[in-house]
């Protein structure tokens, strides 16, 4: 396997990797012309959301973990070897709250990608995922992932709800200087989500954080501490039974907002027991990190994602 702290492999990035034979009339278009258009494949089921944004390569379609086999496939990321030969990643490490490291096995001419996967504890065989690659100039290729099996809220009540659950994310860093190597690493956390179903009339209102963060690398060695991701109060969509648009931002020791983004959830589970979600947030990294370095202008992208349990 190539070292996880990778060179930089190349400037321009290309859309690439066919899609899987189960999305295919779903995610991709062929034109007359012979050219392939990427279709969002959150239209395809209301149920798999991914963190897709085209515009910055966020662009992994399809998450499929193997129990038998305790192998992972992600469909639509170029050079990594997987879905267009038919390999898998491998898990490299397990992290303290449950979630999963994996990584491929590039050859010379592939690069290394590291992605991570949470299952769910409650039996709802809702799975959650993130991915990311430090072979490029930028942030690279990655996405996220949240899948659930089916679609419900808690009852209405007076006194708002509180979940709590695992987070797993992937980072990658960079800097703004010739010649520095992007690195990629896991993130672990605590998710902690808060619903009031009494307000923002009736719809209801949720927000949250994500504590206790860690890094590591992909042998799951602890590297440090990182800041806590701020999930910012959003409305829910009784339709979707998902949240709506919603912003995430972290912070520095001053208080000034460090990185910003996006995050989404989906009540799943018997009677709305648990919230799947994802995030990303990307700009300079926070000064109360362990990878700040008040030298070199470190910037980074994380893509995370969590299920959260229903509270007592």
């Amino acid at each position: 396997m190539k070292p996880i702290f990778a060179a930089f492999a190349a400037v321009f990035l290309v859309a690439g990797c066919g899609t899987a034979a189960t999305d295919t009339s779903t995610t991709t278009t062929t034109t007359t012309d012979g050219t392939v258009s990427l279709v969002d494949p959150n239209l395809a089921d209301p149920n798999k959301r991914y963190l897709w944004d085209t515009g910055r390569f966020l662009m992994a379609n399809q998450f499929t973990y193997n129990s038998n086999t305790n192998t992972l496939v992600i469909n639509n990321l170029p050079f990594d070897g997987v879905s267009s030969q038919g390999g898998a990643y491998q898990e490299s490490a397990i992290l303290p709250n449950g979630a999963q490291i994996f990584a491929n096995s590039p050859n010379a001419a592939e690069d290394q990608y590291l992605a991570v996967i949470y299952r769910s504890p409650n039996g709802t065989n809702s799975l959650v995922g993130a991915v990311g690659t430090s072979a490029y100039f930028g942030y690279g290729y990655g996405g996220a992932y949240a899948g659930r099996t089916s679609s419900s809220l808690p009852a209405s009540r007076t006194a708002a709800y509180q979940y709590k659950g695992a987070y797993a994310g992937v980072v990658v860093n960079r800097q703004d200087t010739t010649g520095a190597s992007n690195g990629v690493y896991a993130t672990d956390g605590l998710a902690t989500i808060n619903v009031d179903l009494q307000d923002i009339d009736t719809g209801g209102s949720i927000k949250g954080n994500v504590t206790g963060r860690h890094i590591y690398d992909e042998n799951g060695t602890l590297l440090g501490n990182l800041s806590p991701i701020v999930l910012n109060e959003t409305t829910i969509d009784t339709t979707t039974n998902r949240t709506g648009d919603a912003t995430a931002t972290t912070y520095n020791l001053d208080t000034t907002a460090a990185q910003s983004g996006s995050w989404e959830g989906s009540f799943t589970g018997p009677n709305g027991q648990e919230i799947v979600g994802f995030l990303v947030v990307e700009g300079a990294t926070p000064t109360a990190d362990s990878t700040y370095d008040a030298v070199h202008a470190v910037k980074g992208r994380e893509v995370g994602a969590f299920i959260a349990t229903q509270q007592p």
